[in-house]
């Protein structure tokens, strides 16, 4: 009987030339390795895209990693591992085990048809993993998030007042399908992969780039993509925990969308008021505070619902004339509740995450946690890394902060998070 044999490393650069970085990230991580890895996960910050290229760097990747080897991964607003956390630069994570069966699914044009590309994935990564013997199942997606829209004469702003506003969110619904700019969509993907794959924990977030919602690239294999979702599934006899923490408390301002658009992600009307002027009022704000610092103050005010007893925070993305835009889905005629963040519970929740988790046969940690926390968090970021990795010690942990967070156990419900912390640790 061949021996079980279970190798993980974290590697990463901080070179600026593309193609050198990526072959330091691919070295100084399969070197810990004694066999190659059955996948690599793969993240670098989007700087790598005036510095050669993304084409370039996965192509330094590649004059490395060995060929066939299952590569997911994109662009991030930044990262931790064990030597740190960085919002410039290169990581991955690859993991080497004789007890494990991987595959690895693509769906293009997300914004155009989530439905489809999620099937796709689901699959591909069926096709491959139904014969498999191994009872414990486990996918990582990576989803292309939403996009800022250009207006002529005013460019990619976050508050637009204007009449012009009123002219943009006309056309938003069909620039998203034709041209793939505005919400990414992920919610629509999350519960398609959960239904064809409902047998499968999930954890996933959204590739961005420096938090300014412009462009965003995903990896699979040696292709560079944009608009499209990458599955990595594996089975295996390794268990699995997945749980999310968030660090927030309710507040009582309650307030009931009863108009949409914009799939869903866009509130119009909130108790048949203007959504803007509602919103404010609640809030006991003045419209002075509608300028382009209303994202960045909202970050620690997030409106949530419930969804299946799961609390559900939504990122205030944009206004346009007199609604209110969010990163995903919002739900129409159930009460919303703003919540309240400091950076003391932002903090506090990360500790409260990690405490549910036994240290011992830990193997490895990988982490998804929302850029808005990186964003509201600032310099308090390097306690959150000290947090972790006084709890994982040696043992190799991935984090990466990206657009909204996907999670999924079998037997609940599927949900699209942000500002969340969401760790899923194998043992």
């Amino acid at each position: 009987m061949a021996e079980e044999k279970l190798e993980v490393a974290v590697g990463m650069s901080r070179k600026w030339d593309a193609r050198e970085a990526g072959k330091e990230v691919a070295r100084s991580t399969i070197e810990k390795l004694s066999s190659p890895p059955d996948f690599f996960i793969l993240f670098s910050t989007i700087h790598y895209e005036k510095h050669g290229g993304f084409q370039e760097f996965l192509n330094g990747v590649w004059d490395v990693l060995p060929k066939g080897t299952h590569l997911v991964g994109g662009t991030v607003a930044g990262f931790m591992n064990n030597n740190g956390c960085y919002t410039r630069g290169c990581t991955a994570l690859a993991v080497s085990y004789s007890n494990m069966d991987v595959a690895v699914g693509v769906g293009r044009n997300t914004k155009r048809d989530p439905d489809k590309a999620a099937t796709k994935c689901a699959e591909m990564i069926k096709k491959k993993l139904d014969k498999s013997n191994y009872i414990n199942k486990f996918l990582i997606d990576i989803t292309s998030s939403g996009i800022v829209p250009t207006m002529p004469g005013i460019g990619r702003r976050k508050v637009i007042t204007s009449r012009l506003g009123g002219a943009l969110l006309k056309t938003l619904n069909a620039t998203c399908r034709r041209l793939q700019i505005g919400p990414g969509r992920e919610d629509e993907i999350i519960d398609t992969l959960s239904k064809k794959l409902k047998d499968y924990g999930i954890i996933g977030g959204s590739t961005v780039d420096d938090n300014r919602w412009e462009r965003n690239f995903q990896f699979f294999g040696e292709e560079v993509l944009t608009n499209s979702v990458i599955v990595l599934g594996f089975k295996t006899d390794l268990k699995w925990k997945l749980n999310s923490t968030f660090g927030l408390k309710p507040t009582g301002i309650k307030m009931k969308p009863t108009k949409m658009t914009l799939f869903d992600c866009a509130i119009q009307k909130i108790e048949n008021e203007p959504a803007i002027d509602s919103y404010l009022k609640k809030m006991g704000w003045g419209k002075d505070l509608l300028d382009e610092g209303m994202h960045r103050r909202t970050l620690f005010y997030p409106l949530c619902y419930k969804k299946d007893g799961i609390l559900c925070p939504r990122v205030l993305a944009l206004v346009i004339k007199d609604t209110l835009v969010f990163t995903n889905k919002v739900p129409k005629d159930d009460d919303m509740e703003v919540y309240s963040a400091s950076g003391e519970s932002l903090v506090n929740s990360v500790k409260e995450n990690l405490d549910s988790y036994e240290k011992n046969s830990l193997k490895f940690g990988f982490i998804v946690s929302c850029c808005a926390r990186l964003e509201a968090l600032g310099d308090a970021t390097f306690k959150v890394h000290e947090i972790i990795n006084d709890f994982y010690e040696n043992t190799p942990f991935l984090l990466l902060f990206a657009s909204g967070e996907d999670v999924y156990r079998p037997g609940e419900t599927p949900v699209r998070l942000n500002e969340s912390f969401n760790v899923a640790n194998f043992y």
